[in-house]
């Protein structure tokens, strides 16, 4: 028998690091939907986890994955560390006897089987490279949560985000470059490019003709002249030989001597509404 929403007093705080949707979001912690017995929902995706805490009410939330909780990862860590984590194992799932499981295209897919088999809901959100997939993710998310009306407010939310960034781009586009730990950096067909390009920057490693995610050599980077460098941040407290790369002397150098912004990992590792913050601090930072 599906396991009837669980009621209790306790209340997250669904603030996020976000910027312009910030207000939207944390708005509705506010209060609760009129709706009787919206379903109880578990997540076991870092992703999905996300829009599940921004779209549900506390007490519908069961679970979340692991990731969520880790601010690194996610926007929505403190909100998450308010709730059981799992690991994304079929077992840890049972025992929540959730309405619905949101998770991931990609994730565990023997956990999402079972799952299926034994009669459980689950919803599988396709990886977000556009805005628009990111809005076609928001409405699915609050559609299976019982709360389609916040899915309709953040995606309005999103279109005005989109028309002032629009409204904002520079005359002439100046040519960005996201350095990551290790080297690598975003191409074509991915949401970071999309929201480069929304922004009004021209991405270098996508007119090298890079395809999603990978590397650029140094010397490429540097004959490239980059007019903004970009840096997502990941992990920089701990020691590696990945954020070593980034404290290459060639790359010191250039980065004093050009623009420099750092966007978060988390912005760009999942679509949220908050991705699109990352596309106004790049126009900031390039009007430096």
């Amino acid at each position: 028998m599906a396991r009837q929403p669980r009621r209790s007093r306790r209340t997250a705080s669904r603030c996020t690091h976000g910027l312009a949707l910030a207000t939207v979001v944390c708005a509705f912690g506010l209060g609760n939907s009129a709706r009787a017995a919206p379903p109880a929902v578990a997540s076991i995706n870092l992703c999905a986890d996300q829009l599940v805490l921004a779209l549900a009410d506390p007490e519908q939330i069961l679970t979340v994955s692991w990731l969520s909780a880790d601010p690194e990862e996610s926007l929505f860590a403190t909100a998450a560390a308010h709730h059981p984590l799992n690991y994304g194992t079929a077992e840890e799932l049972l025992r929540f006897h959730p309405d619905v499981v949101i998770a991931g295209a990609y994730t565990n897919s023997f956990t999402r089987a079972l799952l299926i088999r034994l009669g459980y809901r689950v919803v599988e959100l396709m990886p977000e490279d556009t805005v628009a997939e990111i809005e076609t993710n928001l409405r699915k998310v609050a559609g299976a949560v019982g709360h389609p009306e916040r899915g309709e407010q953040l995606v309005a939310a999103i279109r005005t985000e989109s028309r002032t960034i629009d409204a904002h781009r520079p005359a002439r586009a100046p040519a960005a470059v996201v350095v990551r730990p290790g080297g690598f950096t975003v191409g074509k067909h991915s949401l970071a490019d999309e929201l480069m390009t929304l922004a009004g920057m021209r991405n270098v490693a996508a007119e090298q003709g890079l395809d999603r995610w990978g590397s650029l050599s140094m010397e490429t980077l540097l004959r490239s002249a980059p007019e903004l460098l970009v840096l997502t941040g990941y992990r920089l407290a701990q020691p590696s030989l990945a954020n070593m790369v980034l404290e290459h002397p060639a790359l010191t150098r250039l980065r004093a001597e050009r623009p420099t912004t750092t966007i978060p990992a988390a912005y760009w590792a999942c679509g949220l509404p908050q991705s699109l913050d990352s596309a106004a601090l790049l126009q900031s930072a390039a009007a430096r």
